[in-house]
């Protein structure tokens, strides 16, 4: 089945099921879901089984990845408070939101590329170790 074991499969509905608690939480109760969302609980697990399963170079190039990209996702809390503040409709302040976060996350990928922060094969280089 595509090379996906049976760890990968129950760690993806876990965490969608994760995904779909807290959805459910934050109807109730918005802060506290906030604060859980804001956690990087999901980057954590990814990284710890990853590194489990003796891959610590992937656990590594993905952390670094994530922490990469986690600065262009911003764009999306960003425009949306924004666009909200001028009085745009929630479902239009929210395409705009998505669309601006793509822009962004490809607008530095492609910078981290350039800067030699990212290497073609996905494993980053940390700026110290960029090729010269």
């Amino acid at each position: 089945m595509l090379g996906i074991s049976t760890g990968t499969i129950i760690t993806g509905v876990g965490m969608a099921v994760f995904a779909i608690i807290l959805s459910a939480v934050a109807e109730k109760n918005a802060w506290f879901a906030s604060i859980v969302v804001a956690l990087p609980l999901l980057t954590i697990l990814t990284v710890f089984r990853t590194a489990l399963t003796g891959d610590v170079a992937t656990a590594n190039a993905f952390s670094n990845n994530t922490f990469l990209l986690f600065w262009p996702g911003l764009a999306f809390f960003v425009v949306l408070n924004i666009a909200q503040r001028f009085g745009m409709p929630f479902w239009w302040a929210f395409t705009t939101s998505i669309v601006a976060t793509g822009l962004a996350t490809w607008g530095c990928m492609a910078a981290y590329h350039h800067l030699g922060w990212m290497t073609a094969d996905a494993k980053p280089a940390l700026p110290a170790e960029a090729p010269k």
